[in-house]
């Protein structure tokens, strides 16, 4: 099987639960990667995705409370619940999938805190890449070649034009935080 040469016994499993913090085709991907390395499976889901495959091929699977009002995906954001979750049900490693909270320092930070290995980079690298600035920092420190952009956050539109006025135009002005988009 997986994991075994010839005549060898089988590998123990790194993790012995691992939880898919995502919903649909990622965590139905996190969990056939989970079956092949022989580690149980924990889905988190929302009511609306309750007939979805991916709570169906889970070995365990719970819904995560929402408000009334709030979005679907609000469920699969609910780091506190999905933590206490996880610790109820003895997830000992948490797969974010992309996206979500998969570049979320604070969910890295809280799956550490509650003992919980977090499937992904580090805290650090996470609050590296999160900020665009910081991000680019890191990546000139490397070596990494970089496209001409602003050394720090521009703040104003006297700082945007001075930009142009040294650089031209086409320029794309991004977002400080967050995800892509």
């Amino acid at each position: 099987g997986p994991g075994s040469v010839a005549g060898a016994a089988p590998k123990p499993p790194i993790f012995n639960k691992v939880m898919a913090a995502n919903r649909a085709e990622i965590a139905v991907r996190i969990m056939r990667a989970c079956i092949e390395l022989n580690t149980a499976t924990v889905a988190i889901y929302g009511h609306e995705d309750r007939y979805s495959q991916h709570r169906w091929g889970a070995d365990q699977s719970f819904l995560m409370e929402k408000a009334d009002d709030a979005t679907p995906i609000s469920a699969y954001l609910d780091i506190e619940q999905i933590i206490a979750t996880a610790k109820r049900s003895g997830v000992d490693a948490i797969h974010p999938g992309y996206g979500f909270l998969s570049e979320s320092p604070e969910f890295a930070q809280a799956c550490s805190d509650a003992g919980i290995t977090f499937v992904g980079p580090t805290v650090e690298n996470l609050n590296t890449f999160s900020d665009k600035t910081s991000a680019r920092k890191a990546a000139i420190a490397a070596d990494v070649p970089v496209v001409p952009g602003s050394a720090g956050a521009l703040n104003s539109a006297e700082e945007v034009q001075d930009f142009v006025d040294e650089y031209g135009v086409p320029v794309i002005i991004k977002a400080a935080m967050g995800g892509g988009g």
